[in-house]
């Protein structure tokens, strides 16, 4: 019996062939962890009595959650990170201004390459298998890891995905996503790896492919990877020498499930609060009025959900009872969105474009919104208090379908702007 990609890296990492069901003690590529967790481990670490940490080179910090200190407690928190970071030798620090998001930009700077195991605080990790690498959450038992250098896990079994035509216009990959979400059980993919794959693999891009890895995890999903492509080589050899080993499922490999779904019928989705998977066609809700959307969070943050943005913004004004937020994910995606003119189209519609990280998505803390107000984003979440009161509502969608209800005022069919 061939092995799926999940068991090949994991086989690597273990230092032997495993399979699905087995509990294994893998040892990870790299080790990631946010701003917000750092002070946590360090604590954790000296109440166990741990002066060092597994291996230094292996592990990575970055500040994207709250990359401007809001308040003097985060400007505390902020001077303690750099501490840390300097009194465990962390090399690999990404403070403000020096990376963006944690999921998006490391992929970007070759840092994580195809056939990679990544352990991370954060669950959204699965983002890295937008290039074919695998990335486990294992959030507090992250301070096990960083002094031992590994944790028990259960090797998953997986969900393979096959995608077939072409989205049609108004659709982004976010409403696929969505609609995954409602059309993939949850029963059935939880603690499973969803593996893309399938034809139409070809023609998705990096934001495309990331926003894909990230929303599983909304229906129990332990992670989720693309399979490597031409695509995936190209991609990664244009962004670092450094060498790597793609891995592909072996065709008699076993997987839990199989689907083949179809592009050309998606239609734009919206998932209504209190769950990311109460999604459904946007003519359900089109017409609820909205005080507040945001555009960015490591699900939809990258140049090419900017572009989307863009197509709607251009020339048309964020109506006055709403406040627009747009976050890129990392700084080379800000750069490339002011030389490419989205800045100014964005400036000159009525929205303010934040510092790249997470933004709004990181439980509200940047722009949080008041009881009784209702935003509609491309957050990852949307239960009650994600963003700010829990009284407020929470609606996700695509881009497209978020920037033409912000001109709008109301949740609206992107259709009818383009």
């Amino acid at each position: 019996m061939g092995a799926t990609i999940t068991e090949k890296i994991l086989s690597r990492a273990a230092g032997r062939p495993v399979v699905a069901g087995e509990t294994i003690f893998p040892d990870p590529d790299l080790v990631t962890v946010h701003d917000w967790y750092v002070v946590n481990f360090d604590k954790a670490l000296m109440e166990l009595g741990v002066p060092k940490l597994f291996d230094a080179s292996r592990v990575l910090i970055c500040t994207d959650h709250e990359p401007i200190a809001l308040s003097r407690e985060a400007a505390a928190r902020q001077k303690a990170v750099r501490e840390i970071v300097a009194k465990y030798g962390i090399e690999q620090f990404f403070d403000s201004g020096r990376g963006g998001h944690g999921h998006v930009f490391p992929m970007e700077m070759g840092i994580v390459r195809p056939g990679m195991f990544v352990f991370a605080y954060d669950t959204h990790v699965t983002n890295y298998g937008a290039v074919g690498a695998l990335g486990f959450a294992m959030v507090t038992e992250i301070s096990e890891v960083l002094a031992c250098g590994n944790v028990w896990i259960k090797v998953p079994e997986t969900v393979r995905v096959n995608l077939h035509g072409k989205l049609p216009f108004g659709s982004t990959f976010r409403d696929l996503a969505q609609k995954l979400t409602l059309d993939l059980a949850a029963d059935l993919i939880d603690y499973s790896v969803v593996e893309y794959g399938g034809p139409a693999m070809a023609g998705i891009g990096i934001g495309g492919r990331q926003t894909l890895c990230n929303t599983p995890l909304e229906i129990g999903a332990k992670s989720a990877i693309v399979e490597p492509d031409a695509w995936t080589l190209d991609y990664v050899r244009g962004r670092t020498d450094k060498k790597f080993t793609p891995e592909v499922s072996d065709p008699d490999a076993k997987y839990k499930a199989v689907f083949d779904i179809s592009l050309n019928d998606i239609e734009p989705q919206v998932a209504a609060p209190p769950r990311p998977d109460n999604v459904m066609g946007v003519s359900k809700v089109e017409g609820i009025k909205v005080n507040h959307a945001f555009i960015g969070s490591c699900a939809n943050g990258s140049f090419e959900d900017m572009q989307d943005a863009a197509r709607i913004l251009r020339g048309r004004r964020v109506h006055p009872d709403v406040h627009l937020l747009i976050t890129p994910a990392t700084n080379e995606i800000a750069a490339k969105m002011a030389s490419d003119g989205l800045y100014s189209i964005f400036v000159e519609a009525g929205a303010t474009v934040g510092t790249p990280g997470c933004g709004p998505c990181a439980s509200g803390r940047i722009s949080p919104l008041a009881a009784g107000e209702v935003s509609i984003n491309t957050a990852t979440r949307n239960d009650r208090g994600r963003m700010g009161d829990p009284g407020a509502s929470l609606y996700i969608a695509g881009p497209l379908t978020v920037a033409a209800s912000a001109v709008a005022g109301e949740i609206s069919d992107p259709r009818k702007f383009l």
